[in-house]
């Protein structure tokens, strides 16, 4: 049984292995960790804590981490602040949502020990030569069909952003980067892996081009972790195992091509299988300008396409089906009274504004007037008196446009969108002028699946069986997901990550689950 789809790519094609004679220079672990983001560093830093010599290759200049927050069930932060979420449901919820396609093994990791690994993250950073201190992210949908739960973590005061840089959570990667290093942990930075390395069918190492353009070898006498992200940045990997990655208006991941699927591509010419394609996405309607609102959203022919009450990634898989790279979000003069009246039904990210939990503002009339003011500027949004002149403006069918703008404003009157179902509360007349209409489109920030794993993070074969040596964590390995990336713990790609690096960490180590 072949592991590799005869359809696939030139990617899919296996190198000849390097002969030992080919190699400028040898080192040697017992875990090699290829990838230095969250769940790469998480596992390093607990693998390091429980007793292992630890190696990380990282083919970027340094550790990464390019996300907000990092999203748990629960922590002993929430629960100091009252918020309390029972796993069980959560879980339920989870698996409905991904339309029962996910590892429900890994699921229930995730929502049962995520607590575990957020408390022992904390009780690292948290201590005062880091002086991190955390919140929660405000901004999450209030509704029942599309909720979120207060659950994603924001850092403050750590030692990124008291340096005037972009903290995030590279305020807790780098306490736990630096701890690892205390514990003998060594960081191979600037080295690329090329392909692992197998010896009696178990995989021992890797092969890399270091900084230096040295070929070498770091053999792993316990184990080699995958944790290299997904395969965004390959167009030609996304058109064989996730199309709707390439017809995105941005591919957000940065730096640009970080995601290059070379993780999957090793792990597949070792013998490890991928989960049914098309793999899962992360989109957000980011792209252009952020805040989309819910009040009517527009294709360029000026009409509706989608029930504005959704949350982030249904805004973005929305205009996605449209076809065009972006479509237009239309507000009125009045936003300031109408976009906090809006919050208690729906919100999220993108809906309204980003805001912290503890002494945060919900809604920042300031900030996004200032936001709307720049949108102006740059040609990202236009303004005018008349539903009319407002699409001549924007180039949007004006004919159509009037005519959807009156339909949308009858059924806000009537309090009955007959057209696609808006709830009753959400249906606010746009009847303030001037008007406003503002670009958004979909972002992709990650493609989300690949190799598959069992309960304890080994990668498997077709048969489903281990590949000795072998284990993947984070974006690169299937059964999370399964559709599309669930906003019910918003911020949950990280936190499974650090979840799962943890664990992976401790089993290494030898420590019991």
């Amino acid at each position: 049984m072949s592991n590799i789809d005869p359809r696939w790519g030139s990617w899919a094609k296996a190198p000849d292995p390097f002969d030992e004679e080919a190699f400028d220079e040898t080192k040697t672990t017992e875990v090699l960790v290829v990838g230095a983001g969250i769940c790469g560093v998480s596992c390093a830093y607990s693998a390091a804590q429980n007793g292992c010599k630890v190696t990380v290759m990282e083919k970027l200049p340094s550790y990464h981490g390019f996300a907000f927050n990092v999203g748990v069930v629960n922590s002993r932060y929430m629960r100091s602040l009252g918020i309390v979420n029972d796993p069980d449901a959560v879980a339920r919820e989870w698996i409905k949502r991904c339309g029962n396609r996910c590892d429900e093994r890994l699921v229930r990791l995730y929502v049962t020990r995520s607590e575990e690994a957020m408390d022992w993250v904390l009780d690292l950073v948290t201590r005062p030569e880091w002086g991190v201190k955390p919140n929660l992210q405000g901004a999450v949908y209030q509704g029942e069909t599309y909720r979120e739960l207060l659950a994603a973590h924001s850092f403050h005061d750590g030692p990124i952003a008291r340096q005037g840089r972009f903290g995030g959570i590279n305020d807790i990667m780098e306490p736990m980067v630096r701890e690892s290093e205390k514990l003998g942990t060594r960081f191979l930075y600037r080295t690329k892996m090329l392909q692992l390395i197998k010896k009696d069918g178990r995989v021992i190492g890797a092969a890399a081009r270091s900084e230096d353009g040295k070929l070498i070898r770091v053999l792993a006498d316990r184990a080699v972790v995958l944790c290299t992200g997904g395969i965004g940045g390959n167009d030609e990997m996304c058109d064989d195992l996730c199309p709707i990655a390439n017809r995105v208006t941005v591919k957000a991941n940065v730096p640009k091509g970080v995601d290059d699927g070379d993780g999957h591509r090793a792990a597949l010419w070792a013998g490890a299988a991928f989960e049914d394609a098309p793999f899962p996405t992360m989109l957000h309607p980011q792209a252009i300008r952020h805040a989309n609102y819910c009040f009517l959203f527009v294709t360029p022919e000026g009409k509706r396409f989608m029930n504005e009450d959704s949350y982030l990634q249904g805004r973005a898989l929305g205009v996605l089906r449209t076809g065009y790279p972006w479509c237009w979000t239309v507000f009125d003069n009045d936003w300031a009274r109408k976009i906090p009246a809006t919050l208690p039904y729906g919100g999220g990210i993108y809906w309204g504004e980003s805001f912290e939990y503890e002494g945060g503002a919900a809604f920042d009339e300031k900030a996004v007037g200032e936001k709307i003011e720049w949108s102006l500027r740059n040609g990202f949004a236009v303004k005018a008196d008349t539903p009319r002149e407002l699409a001549e403006k924007a180039g949007i069918e004006p004919d159509a446009f009037e005519e959807t703008f009156r339909r949308y404003n009858e059924f806000c009157r009537s309090g009955c969108d007959a057209e696609f179902g808006k709830r009753r509360e959400l249906l606010i007349p746009l009847d303030t002028p001037p008007y406003y209409a503002r670009k958004f489109g979909p972002a992709l920030l990650s493609v989300c699946g690949g190799v598959l794993v069992d309960e304890y993070f080994r990668a498997l074969d077709e048969r489903r069986a281990p590949v000795p040596g072998l284990y993947a964590l984070g974006n690169i390995m299937a059964g999370r997901y399964g559709v599309d990336y669930p906003m019910l713990v918003p911020g949950n790609s990280t936190g499974s990550g650090l979840t799962y690096g943890y664990l992976l960490g401790r089993d290494l180590g030898g420590v019991p689950r």
